[in-house]
């Protein structure tokens, strides 16, 4: 019988006096994009195909509880760290397209979390980001505060990346919707579904390309759904299909040859077990917020993780005693264990540490995204 194991990303984690605000932003839909800077399209046109238009939202925990829009005291969108303002109709005044439209509208949505309908903020992404002077990465961030305890309010933060970046020469871009998900309940299963885009901007017939998909934490492939272009994620499976404990991401690898030589685009998809007891917890230089990703030159980031339950980051499980670690550069591409500063992993009580300084940061493209996997 296989080990247990369980994963997770670089991910938020609030903690304070042992009582846990825990949370992430999710996307509904995928918040890439790429940008023709021959025939100046952007791909997928979020402006004028509003199926195609990201909605990021946060889902905050407080311990096993979810948190729903009516109980944050403050609510904040930011775009690149400077916060976005809006008006009477939650349209961003403070940016707007070449054509003068806005880029955001502030709204909610309704998400199944174990069985419940919650309210919780969101932001849609009406128009589009990339340009032919916006051609790297973009941060939209949520930034809020609830009552934590009876009398203390604590704020939250966290941030997700736009992938915007100009066509590559291969012509491409592949998404795979939902780019986050959650199973909130026992038996629940998530549908991933991998799409293809072509340089004038339309969806190429799934037919005339072809996927592999991997586990991102293990950088392993999972042969039995080669090449399906929807995959259903599992709350629980045995047979070989992808399921999840606690989190789990999966790349997504685009060919255009049945032979699978030629790779011409990658895309990343991750889903979350929040109904599960145990959770992977990641800190960064033990601290009590969540981290943006952001480290001066001269600095480095000490990460922690381990598995407690849900409701008690306290409650360390010392049955998982094995921590491996796998790091994506700023391309998307699996940095080899063997590269010159690669972290090395080291477990002291059940606790796994490894610190990330900001000069392997900048080697590989500037941004890197970390896996644990925990067995």
């Amino acid at each position: 019988m296989p080990q247990p194991s369980i994963s997770n990303h670089f991910a938020l984690t609030a903690l304070q006096e042992g009582v846990s605000l825990t949370g992430s932003l999710r996307v509904a839909g995928a918040l890439s994009q790429n940008y023709n800077v021959v025939t100046h399209n952007a791909i997928p046109d979020w402006k004028n195909t509003p199926s195609a238009r990201p909605t990021i939202y946060p889902v905050v925990r407080k311990g096993a509880s979810y948190i729903p829009n009516s109980a944050f005291s403050a609510r904040h969108w930011y775009y690149n760290e400077v916060e976005i303002l809006f008006d009477a109709n939650g349209r961003s005044t403070n940016y707007l397209d070449g054509a003068g439209d806005p880029l955001f509208q502030s709204t909610t949505i309704t998400v199944e979390l174990a069985g419940v309908n919650y309210v919780l903020p969101a932001l849609n992404v009406i128009s589009n980001l990339a340009s032919d002077s916006n051609l790297d990465l973009d941060t939209i961030a949520f930034r809020g505060s609830t009552e934590l305890v009876a009398g203390s309010t604590v704020a939250f933060e966290a941030s997700v990346d736009v992938k915007i970046s100009q066509m590559t020469t291969q012509g491409y871009l592949g998404q795979v919707t939902p780019e986050s998900a959650i199973i909130s309940q026992p038996g629940q299963n998530i549908q991933l579904t991998a799409a293809l885009y072509g340089e004038d901007g339309a969806a190429i017939n799934a037919s005339l390309f072809w996927v592999k998909w991997f586990n991102a934490a293990t950088n392993t492939e999972i042969s039995s759904i080669r090449n399906n272009k929807t995959v259903t994620v599992y709350e629980n499976a045995d047979d070989g299909t992808p399921s999840v404990v606690d989190n789990l991401v999966l790349r997504c690898d685009f060919f255009s040859d049945s032979g699978y030589t030629n790779r011409i685009a990658t895309a990343f998809a991750s889903v979350d077990d929040t109904q599960d007891p145990e959770f992977l917890y990641i800190s960064f230089n033990n601290g009590a917020s969540d981290y943006s990703g952001q480290v001066s030159p001269g600095e480095t980031v000490t990460v922690n993780a381990w598995v407690a339950t849900m409701d008690d980051p306290t409650a360390i499980n010392a049955g998982y005693t094995t921590f491996v670690l796998t790091l994506y550069d700023g391309q998307q591409e699996v940095i080899p264990s063997s590269a010159s500063g690669y972290p090395s992993v080291t477990v002291t009580d059940h606790k796994a540490a490894f610190q990330v300084p900001y000069d392997f940061i900048a080697a590989h493209g500037y941004k890197i995204s970390g896996f644990i996997a925990a067995t």
